[in-house]
């Protein structure tokens, strides 16, 4: 009797030992086949949840450009504007704004010399802005004090001094605070024994 024959043999006679065989071994093959079934939809991103953070990252990020774009909103400023215009007097602006817009409402007279203003320079709040006649002299540099600038306390009497010395003394006082007596105006820088000799009657403290 042949090999094949006795493995036919006792197959026929253990019918339901082989058949539970079989299906174990059917069993085993669907689990391995599920398993790895498994692990690659684990593997793959969930389009929803990608598409829901994606939606609040944008949300997040469009409020707080709204937030930075409201921080930087302009807000309304007084402004005076004396000299060569044609109205002179005080106006109110946007803390944008800048000289030149200021100009197109005070109107600058023929003769004014806007060679002397930077046109481009930013208003900000009480500031005064003075437009020179061509040939004149600026009284002072534009302050933000509202305070005259030819005057170390903003007190002058009229003298007419140079930009680049009122610039140092209003620089001086911002630094240092109130000139305590009229000789102090010697530690300003650009302000020499002469320039003291000639100006220091026209200051006040």
């Amino acid at each position: 009797m042949s090999f094949i024959s006795q493995v036919q043999a006792w197959c026929m006679k253990n019918r339901l030992l082989v058949a539970m065989g079989a299906l174990l071994v059917i069993a085993l093959i669907a689990l391995t086949v599920n398993m790895n079934s498994s692990d690659s939809v684990t593997s793959q991103p969930d389009p929803l949840v990608q598409e829901t953070t994606s939606s609040a990252n944008t949300s997040n990020t469009s409020k707080n450009d709204k937030s930075s774009t409201m921080n930087q909103q302009p807000t309304a400023i007084i402004v005076d504007i004396k000299g060569a215009v044609k109205q002179p007097n005080t106006y109110q602006m946007m803390s944008n704004d800048r000289i030149k817009q200021l100009l197109d409402k005070a109107m600058p007279l023929p003769t004014a010399d806007l060679s002397q203003i930077n046109l481009a320079e930013k208003l900000s709040d009480q500031k005064m802005i003075y437009i020179p006649q061509k040939g004149e002299q600026p009284k002072g540099a534009s302050s933000n004090n509202g305070a005259n600038t030819s005057s170390a306390n903003g007190g002058a009497q009229g003298q007419p001094i140079n930009l680049n010395t009122a610039q140092a003394i209003i620089a001086y006082r911002e630094e240092k605070g109130q000139f305590q007596s009229v000789e102090e105006l010697k530690q300003v820088k650009g302000i020499g024994d002469k320039t003291y000799e000639n100006l220091s009657s026209y200051f006040t403290v």
